[in-house]
């Protein structure tokens, strides 16, 4: 399962996610409907995902984020993520995901992606 905590950067929301050893069957009912709503009525539409405190993901996990990042898009809002270990951006690419994702090294460069004009 995971866990997240969440920080506003300059407007940016940036979701920290970890890896937690918990079994607690109603997560994706509680957090992630929190978090869902979290990002669909945060003022700014501006996000960033880290995902250095996670090494593996489960594909229920994968789905989660996608599912985030369209919740985003709808939203015509921006999402970056950053700090992907090296195991998880080869399921990503594997899965094809490196084309939908935007993923970037670290948080000043995610910051920095969000701050330009969107499609630069």
């Amino acid at each position: 399962m995971l866990r997240f905590t969440t920080q506003d950067v300059n407007g940016v929301l940036v979701l920290a996610f970890e890896a937690t050893d918990d079994l607690v069957t109603d997560w994706q009912i509680t957090q992630r409907d929190w978090l869902y709503k979290l990002v669909e009525s945060h003022p700014d539409s501006r996000f960033a995902i880290d995902l250095s405190g996670v090494n593996y993901l489960a594909s229920s996990e994968i789905g989660f984020l996608v599912s985030l990042k369209r919740r985003i898009d709808r939203r015509q809002g921006r999402v970056v993520i950053f700090n992907v270990g090296p195991y998880i951006l080869e399921i990503f690419q594997t899965m094809g995901l490196v084309k939908v994702l935007d993923i970037v090294d670290d948080l000043t460069a995610a910051l920095a992606k969000l701050a330009a004009p969107a499609g630069a």
